[in-house]
């Protein structure tokens, strides 16, 4: 596989009883990004989802990232989710470059049913995005990131403000907290400047910045409880995906902690 950059109570024999909290909810939805589970099978990955109660996910898996998207899969994916009460609720594409990346960018958002895709796009092709997406009745999160080594496009709540001046509100921002706190800059105030349009979050932790090494929520610098507190004060009811890309092979231990860590915080 290439790089990319968990609500237990018991988690044993493949067991696990879910804790019923009492008191008001959050408005959010709290799922996963399946780039958590893209060194197993996708029969284990929903397995494991299954074990965590979690009904709603964002496709982010590397199989489906432009410009390869593994389309003729997808109606067996989207089968097998929905047989275990699971539904995709966004795409995650990677790099918008091309009007090619948008049309496979549609046709695997058709074939999965959702509304909602994440990802990248500059300058003109950003243009393009939020011309074509409008039309086609889609919402894009442009999606934050750091990378090793490079200068992303958008790596502060600055260069995402910036974008989203010269585009509708067909886009909007897909926030990763922890590749915020990678690049430096406080999740917590980005919720606050990029609040009007955000459209989804990625809710992960990370040690320390200039660098992306996960840590389980709450035991880095990204700020997870603060970040869950905001998202409550701001009224956010659009879906939370934890993500978590350590252990790749054996994710399960560290998702369960983390789900279990977001559901008790809300």
């Amino acid at each position: 596989m290439i790089s990319r950059r968990h609500f237990l109570t018991t988690l044993g024999a493949g067991i696990i009883i879910p804790h019923v909290m009492a008191g008001k909810r959050a408005r959010f939805t709290l799922g996963i990004g399946t780039y958590t589970y893209r060194g197993l099978t996708e029969d284990k990955m929903i397995e494991d989802l299954s074990a965590l109660g979690i009904q709603q996910v964002e496709l982010s898996s590397p199989d489906y990232f432009l410009p390869k998207v593994m389309i003729e899969h997808i109606p067996k994916l989207k089968s097998n989710l929905n047989r275990s009460g699971i539904k995709a609720v966004s795409y995650f594409c990677g790099d918008i470059k091309t009007e090619a990346d948008i049309d496979l960018t549609f046709r695997t958002a058709r074939a999965l049913e959702v509304h909602h895709v994440s990802g990248s796009a500059v300058g003109d092709a950003l243009k393009l995005v939020d011309q074509r997406f409008s039309q086609e009745g889609l919402k894009f999160g442009i999606h934050n990131h750091w990378f090793r080594g490079r200068k992303f496009a958008y790596e502060s709540p600055e260069d995402l403000v910036n974008a989203l001046k010269g585009v509708s509100k067909t886009v909007g921002v897909t926030l990763d907290t922890g590749h915020m706190a990678s690049c430096g800059y406080d999740p917590v105030e980005a919720l606050v400047k990029l609040r009007d349009r955000l459209q989804l979050v990625h809710l992960k932790d990370v040690e320390r910045s200039g660098d992306d090494k996960n840590v389980a929520l709450g035991t880095g610098i990204a700020k997870s409880a603060a970040v869950i507190e905001k998202l409550e004060q701001q009224g956010f009811n659009g879906l939370v995906a934890i993500e978590y890309e350590a252990d790749e092979n054996n994710p399960q231990p560290a998702v369960a902690r983390d789900v279990e860590y977001t559901r008790n915080l809300m």
